[in-house]
């Protein structure tokens, strides 16, 4: 049977999803690997050390001459589906393709029958983002913890017999990456990141993120690491991103907008206090339970909402006025947090992360050697 695990999304994509192939091949299987970019490679490289028996075959998509006639007519602005439609005939000759976004979907009716289209996520956030109607036109589903199970089933995005829970597999691997790490900074301040939501009608960016880092410019107590989503700043000009990243102060501030680290967890694992609004990344911090603090830049009234879930795992602040306070009592007020914490964070990303890769391979290994499960598969 041929598998193909595509990436054709944004590069961090591969901590979610290529855990699981090696997992597979590890199994016996011998997935075969579809990058869309250099960067891809990069991060595919960096993942080696985790993997060293993991020698797939390796394919770097959007180079041929199908490619250059689709830019050609107007079909590059569309990077995604560009990817897609020049790799098609590529892509027709696999029995299942897994795949980390949902843009893939837009060409199921492209794929020969037989193809199962299979989605692993690529985050476990309370937001109804994760209930979308592109969900239905997969034949298998991996879904992190309860939450989401609930939350799916119930608006009709996953049915029994077409999914498993299996856990949150870059929590997997990151438990595994941890041993390499080096401290963020250079002395024994408590460490701030900062990590707004990409999308603007939801981000606290716009209307808070430089009075934060002017903020903690101008004080001595703690550090500070602004790691956004790497696509607020993706379309900037270059000028805006130079802007941003001059405010940093060596040895205080570390502003990063795009490298690696944003997807590695290296600023998750390495702060002592979380400062967001809406990003599922909260759920990555907790991995470890700590402070949270959330800022609510859209005056939202988020009390009881389903969506918002994640702001009773610490206190919520209108505005930057009483920053200092909160950050200072963080501590101490964490206790009364700490179970909630634990609670929503086995809800959402199925508890203990070991072996969430291994989980999700044989699933996929169980859904497609058996045409599927009878009702709902939890390995």
């Amino acid at each position: 049977m041929r598998v193909l695990f595509l990436f054709i999304g944004e590069p961090h994509h591969l901590f979610h999803a290529l855990p699981i192939a090696a997992e597979m091949a590890a199994a016996g299987y011998c997935p075969t690997i579809a990058l869309a970019s250099e960067a891809h490679v990069r991060v595919m490289q960096r993942l080696a050390d985790i993997y060293p028996a993991f020698a797939p075959d390796v394919h770097l998509l959007g180079r041929g001459r199908i490619t250059r006639l689709l830019r050609a007519i107007g079909i590059g602005r569309h990077s995604r589906l560009l990817t897609l439609l020049s790799a098609l005939p590529f892509l027709r000759g696999f029995d299942a393709i897994v795949v980390p976004e949902r843009t893939t979907t837009l060409i199921r009716h492209l794929l020969p029958r037989h193809t199962s289209l299979i989605f692993t996520p690529h985050g476990a956030g309370d937001r109804a983002i994760m209930l979308d109607p592109r969900d239905r036109h997969f034949d298998f589903v991996l879904v992190c913890g309860e939450k989401s199970e609930q939350r799916l089933l119930e608006a009709g995005t996953i049915r029994p017999g077409h999914y498993a829970t299996n856990g949150y597999v870059k929590l997997d691997l990151m438990a595994q990456m941890q041993r390499r790490r080096v401290p963020l900074f250079d002395n024994d301040r408590p460490t701030v990141v900062y990590a707004p939501h990409f999308r603007r009608s939801l981000s606290s960016w716009d209307r808070f993120g430089q009075d934060v880092i002017a903020w903690f410019s101008a004080q001595d107590r703690y550090n500070l690491v602004v790691a956004p989503h790497v696509r607020l700043f993706a379309d900037a000009p270059q000028s805006a991103r130079d802007a941003i990243t001059a405010l940093a102060i060596p040895g205080k501030v570390m502003i990063d907008l795009d490298s690696d680290r944003l997807f590695d967890m290296s600023y998750m694992i390495g702060a002592d206090i979380y400062l967001g609004d809406v990003s599922s990344q909260v759920y990555e911090f907790l991995a470890i339970p700590r402070p949270c603090l959330f800022l609510n830049a859209h005056d939202v009234q988020w009390q009881g909402d389903a969506d918002y879930l994640f702001w009773t795992l610490g206190d919520v602040l209108d505005d930057l006025s009483d920053l200092q306070q909160a950050l200072d009592r963080a501590a101490t007020r964490h206790p009364h947090y700490i179970d909630a914490q634990r609670l929503r964070l086995a809800e959402s990303v199925g508890g203990d992360p070991t072996g969430a890769a291994r989980r999700g391979a044989d699933a996929i290994a169980a859904f497609l050697e058996n045409g599927g499960p009878a009702g709902k598969s939890e390995i």
